[in-house]
């Protein structure tokens, strides 16, 4: 009977330490699990810094929101001109404007895509080069309000007379864009040297 009960309670105590021990196991394994699904949810939200990686909508929208300033000013909420702003001894300088067409607040950054066309839209010479008649930075712009870059050439005395042939109209890309905006050219626009330059947008004449 001694040996029945001591059995008994042997057998007891195994089944309690297995029960422990998977207990413990249990514990452990879903310990893991947690660590597990905790590193990769970690691993899942940490950026890749992969450059290939395609950008999110979110992403996307921060991109063009110039630091919560507005968005992107679009092709079709602005309106172009380009009119003479001075002179100097050997150079020519206009001033090419976009101006806010809408009710909101929209921003833009760097420079236009700048080339001339004659009456049937036939471009004249080269597209403007960048220079560097400014900084580039945002620029916001409230309903009403327009950005300033400065279009140069030399004038026609200092280059022997070897110029383009007289532009009817301008094709503006405004930043950002690929739809262009077209105005009338100036009559005193003509491009000589093969010169042509244009600067990065500001929020004042310069």
């Amino acid at each position: 009977m001694t040996a029945c009960g001591a059995n008994d309670d042997q057998a007891s105590a195994h089944a309690t330490t297995g029960s422990t021990q998977s207990a413990s196991a249990s514990a452990s394994a879903s310990r893991s699990a947690g660590e597990g699904s905790a590193a990769s949810s970690s691993s899942a939200s940490a950026p890749t810094g992969s450059s290939t990686a395609p950008a999110t909508t979110e992403e996307k929208a921060a991109a063009s929101d110039h630091g919560g300033m507005g968005s992107d000013c679009t092709t079709d909420a602005l309106k172009v001109a380009l009119k003479p702003s001075g002179q100097e001894m050997n150079s020519k300088y206009f001033d090419l404007t976009l101006t806010n067409a809408t009710d909101g607040t929209c921003a833009l950054k760097g420079y236009a895509g700048l080339s001339l066309t004659d009456t049937h839209g036939k471009r004249v010479g080269a597209p403007a080069t960048r220079s560097n008649n400014g900084s580039v930075r945002d620029v916001v712009l409230k309903p009403g309000q327009a950005a300033h870059a400065v279009v140069q050439t030399p004038r026609k005395e200092v280059t022997d007379g070897n110029c383009w042939s007289k532009a009817a109209r301008i094709k503006v890309y405004p930043p950002n864009n690929t739809a262009p905006l077209t105005a009338a050219a100036p009559g005193s626009l003509q491009v000589c040297g093969d010169t042509f330059t244009v600067g990065p947008f500001t929020a004042h004449a310069l």
